[in-house]
């Protein structure tokens, strides 16, 4: 594609420096009004250092890389942003080539994904937590600890711009909180709440990918068919049935929890095995009350845990190289496009993931 063929040219033909006098295309937040995010063909492009200079308690071995950006995606938590270190790019999900590094890890021309939209102290105030981003805009500077290269023989660009966020946040839901990966003869069913969105595209398939032998998920009678390619195994229409009045006790090894609709906790625990049950949820942060014997409850945000994420990255490339992770539900927007993006993000029911073009290149 022709996104390909631009990560592929010379970077030597960047500029090594950049400063303030140097601008790029961006998708900006000049506060944490949504109505006032805007598009800006000429924002300042940043420097390597920006992050250390702005953000406090950054790993120890991290260094910063600057990227020339491929694409980004849209997710839930990239709609909204805090108030501080304002004007700034908006964006999480990155894939892009690298320009300039103070990295060991990273040389000028690899192209490397992961996801930037960590939460992080304050430089000037510790005490307060604001998100890193930076995504959405033409160039972009990243911890070399949250980065890995992108296996971009194993799938197209755009589709790896679809991935970094959910895949990490799913990768860590079933490997921290769910005892993933499961032997054969463990028999474990999971139950993914939310399957044809991108968090619960990439749990269908890495709960397939880590041993379940079952993988049953809960979206509208049009996604069976998106859901089935993914490797779900049971289907329910959320419309016309739910799905604690699917399974009996005990009868569901884990749940993923990709919608945080009101009293799942509850009802999970009317469902899930007494004997090393595992409910986790990323979307739904209510008291879920005393935790009954055998099982666990887990609520938690991947941008918490997303400044060292490159061990996690490269188990990920394994899973895509292996064929076991995709994104195949794309819609993409060119960079211009973004606030339609999210005016689309917004309206619910996205089938896979929304992805942003950098160079405005919306082909697949």
């Amino acid at each position: 594609t022709l996104i390909l063929a631009l990560a592929s040219s010379s970077a030597s033909s960047q500029p090594r420096a950049s400063s303030s006098d140097e601008r790029m295309a961006a998708f900006v937040a000049p506060s944490s009004n949504p109505s006032e995010f805007y598009y800006d063909a000429a924002f300042p492009v940043p420097t390597l250092g920006k992050l250390h200079d702005e953000l406090a308690e950054l790993p120890a071995d991290a260094a910063e890389v600057k990227l020339r950006v491929l694409c980004s995606s849209v997710n839930p938590s990239d709609t909204s942003t805090d108030g501080y270190l304002k004007p700034k790019p908006l964006g999480s999900d990155v894939v892009g080539v690298v320009v300039e590094t103070d990295s060991a890890v990273f040389g000028v021309g690899d192209i490397v994904w992961g996801d930037i939209g960590s939460n992080a102290k304050l430089g000037t105030d510790p005490n307060i937590t604001t998100k890193e981003l930076g995504a959405y805009a033409e160039y972009a500077v990243a911890l070399d600890t949250q980065l890995a290269l992108a296996p971009t023989d194993s799938l197209p660009v755009l589709e790896l711009c679809g991935l970094p966020k959910v895949a990490l946040t799913t990768y860590k839901a079933l490997t921290w909180y769910a005892g993933a990966p499961w032997s054969a003869s463990s028999n474990k069913t999971v139950l993914v709440l939310g399957g044809s969105g991108g968090t619960g595209s990439a749990a269908i398939q890495l709960a397939k990918a880590f041993g379940a032998a079952r993988v049953a998920t809960t979206t509208s009678a049009a996604n069976f068919d998106y859901c089935e390619g993914l490797g779900a195994t049971q289907l329910i229409d959320y419309h016309s049935e739910n799905w604690w009045d699917v399974f009996g006790q005990g009868e569901v090894s884990v749940i993923i929890d990709t919608v945080g609709e009101a009293g799942t906790p509850g009802y999970a625990f009317s469902v899930l095995s007494t004997h090393g049950g595992h409910g986790v949820s990323i979307a739904d942060f209510e008291d879920p009350g005393a935790v009954p014997a055998g099982m666990t409850w887990s609520s938690f945000i991947n941008s918490d845990t997303n400044l060292v994420s490159a061990r996690e990255l490269e188990a990920i490339n394994e899973l895509v190289v292996a064929g076991q992770l995709k994104m195949p539900g794309l819609s993409v927007y060119g960079l211009s496009q973004t606030a339609e993006a999210f005016e689309t993000s917004a309206g619910g029911h996205v089938v896979g993931k929304l992805v942003i073009s950098v160079n405005n290149d919306t082909s697949v």
